[in-house]
Order: C-alpha cells, then sequence, then structure tokens
C-alpha cells in the first residue's frame, strides 16, 4: 500500500466501489439526458458493479459491468495514468446505445462515418490522429464509435477546436449528433 497521503489518494482513485459507479452513472446519465441521447429504451440497461476483471475497464452484454479493481487500472496506477469512471461509463453507454438503436447505426452513415459496420471485426486501420480520437477506435467501427460517443458526452456536444480541422472525425462527431435529433 502507497505511504504518502497523495499516493493513497491516487491509489484509491483506481479502487472503484459499488457507490462510485452510482454516482458516476448518474451524472452519465443526465449528460445523455441533457444532449438529447437518452430514451426509454435505455431504461432497461442496468449498470452492475463486478468484484474484478483482468483486462476490461467495463464491458457490455446487455448491461454494463464495471469492475472494482481491474488489471488495466493498475497497469494505469504504476504508469501514473488514470482513466476516469465516467469516461468508461460513457464508452460503455455507446454500446448499450448503440444495441437498442441498431436501426441508427445499421445506417450506410456510420459505415462511411466509422469506416465499416458496427458489428464488422475488421480492424480500421492503424491509429491515426486525424481519423481517430483513442489508439482505442483505431481497433474497429464499434469502438471507434464508442470513443467518439464518449468524448461527445464529455465535452457536452461541442466539438473541441483543436479537431476541427480533421474532416474523419468531424463526420464521426455529426454522426453522433444526429442520433439525439433522431432520437427514439
Amino acid at each position: 500500500m502507497p505511504h504518502t497521503r497523495a499516493a493513497r489518494r491516487q491509489w484509491r482513485n483506481h479502487i472503484i466501489s459499488p457507490g462510485d459507479v452510482d454516482r458516476a452513472n448518474r451524472a452519465v446519465v443526465r449528460e445523455m439526458e441533457s444532449l438529447g441521447l437518452w430514451s426509454l429504451r435505455l431504461e432497461t440497461v442496468e449498470v452492475f458493479w463486478v468484484p474484478a476483471s483482468v483486462v476490461c475497464y467495463g464491458w457490455y452484454q446487455g448491461s454494463i459491468s464495471i469492475p472494482g479493481i481491474a488489471g488495466v487500472r493498475l497497469l494505469e496506477f504504476i504508469r501514473g495514468r488514470h482513466t476516469s469512471l465516467r469516461d468508461v461509463l460513457r464508452h460503455e453507454w455507446a454500446h448499450a446505445v448503440a444495441d437498442h438503436r441498431p436501426a441508427a447505426i445499421g445506417t450506410k452513415r456510420f459505415i462511411t462515418a466509422f469506416g465499416g459496420s458496427y458489428d464488422g471485426e475488421e480492424q480500421v486501420s492503424l491509429h491515426d490522429p486525424d481519423l481517430h480520437l483513442t489508439r482505442y477506435a483505431a481497433s474497429s467501427p464499434c469502438e471507434d464509435f464508442a470513443e467518439v460517443f464518449h468524448f461527445y458526452l464529455k465535452h457536452k456536444g461541442r466539438l473541441p477546436l483543436r479537431l476541427r480541422n480533421k474532416p474523419a472525425i468531424v463526420r464521426k462527431w455529426e454522426f453522433v449528433a444526429g442520433l439525439a435529433r433522431r432520437r427514439n
């Protein structure tokens, strides 16, 4: 266990309690509501705290699961990094939205924006900051969508200035914005 107060606080940020999950989830749902991305269909999605995972920050399989202790978060601690619980939930809620809005996700517009079908297993490409917001986004169209959705929520629907000269990212951002306009 870390010995200084600052180190203990930083360590604590990497271990998640059920209460942490509940608080963060309420905040993310409010973000989705305020941006017009929440729908009654999503009320069936449950969010669970689970004890541990070796490789995942969280996952979606009909419900969202967030591990209290995750190997990837412990690696982040060692490397002096931190992925917020809200960011993980924003990402996982994107997968729930895709699952509950298949007509919107299964469009030619999605394929054009994200380089393939949502369920396609093909790797989009190597990470290119002009095409992808994160390295993980380059892994597949569904993860690219989830990362854009996550950033869209985090930035309250406003595309950061540094991204406005990147047409591929603008196209993806506009797709997510369009989900709010075509709300069901």
